[in-house]
């Protein structure tokens, strides 16, 4: 019961979030639910931050354009489509503007940035291709003004991260509800203590043993599930159920040789005391 009540509901903190961020993240960071992005280092979050970032403008440039708005000095053409490259590592190139032929009208670069000395190396490096970049760095003729910033980029990459992470964190939290299994089993020991099935000492450490018991269950079952385990939380729930008895009797059979062992000292010493005794007698 404690396994099968990991609640399977999903939260809905994330749905307030642009679905092209959460997949600029989801894209540039696979092991999000596998690593928690806010337990990075600080050179190692902005990495992280700013590959997503990158992949936040292409998204928003591309999807602007193809709904017919204005980026910039860009609007597209009837019949033009915008296309991202569909490799992270494409050379030269990040979006491309085809006509309704599919014939390519022109190659651009697309720079989420406020270092122009990383444009100045972009544009030294292609000199042919036109380059969309953040307002941070648009100068000139060389570099189109987007008219978004880097910063507001930055900084919600940085809360949809927050927001992803404690995600987690809360669905955890929903998930780990521990009403029914406890509920269930207060009502069974109950009972027995009632109809004289067992002491009053039994029933209290048979509700703490099956309250620990129920906590472990939850906690795997639950974290299982949060990590994308899906109905993998049932049998890990259960399996952690069984680890959790076998560590137990395992105590208790260590406790009880240990009693014994006592005992068995304690019997020997005073043989030898009465030995001892009867020697001197």
């Amino acid at each position: 019961m404690a396994a099968a009540s990991v609640s399977i509901s999903m939260g809905d903190s994330v749905h307030d979030l642009d679905p092209l961020l959460i997949k600029a993240i989801e894209d540039t960071n696979p092991n999000l639910h596998e690593t928690r992005l806010l337990g990075l280092s600080g050179d190692e979050l902005q990495g992280a931050v700013n590959s997503a970032k990158g992949k936040y403008f292409e998204y928003m440039v591309a999807d602007r354009l193809n709904r017919g708005m204005q980026v910039g000095p860009l609007k597209l053409s009837d019949g033009q489509t915008a296309e991202l490259a569909t490799s992270p590592t494409q050379p030269g190139w990040d979006l491309r503007i085809v006509d309704s032929h599919g014939d390519v009208v022109e190659y651009m670069q697309l720079k989420a940035t406020d270092s122009v000395a990383y444009v100045r190396l972009a544009i030294e490096r292609y000199p042919d291709i036109q380059i969309l970049a953040t307002e941070d760095v648009a100068y000139g003729a060389d570099i189109l003004n987007s008219g978004l910033s880097n910063g507001a980029i930055n900084d919600q990459v940085l809360g949809a991260i927050d927001t992803l992470d404690q995600s987690m964190i809360e669905e955890f939290l929903d998930h780990f509800s521990l009403l029914l299994p406890l509920a269930a089993m207060s009502v069974y020991e109950g009972y027995r203590l009632y109809v004289g099935a067992e002491s009053l000492k039994s029933f209290k450490g048979s509700i703490s043993r099956r309250g620990k018991r129920i906590a472990t269950t939850h906690i795997i079952g639950s974290a299982v599930y949060i990590v994308g385990g899906g109905v993998l939380a049932l049998p890990a729930g259960v399996a952690g159920g069984l680890l959790f008895d076998r560590f137990v009797n395992q105590e208790a059979i260590a406790s009880s040789y240990k009693s014994h062992r006592d005992r068995l000292l304690a019997l020997r010493l005073l043989q030898q005391d009465r030995e001892l005794a009867g020697y001197i007698q």
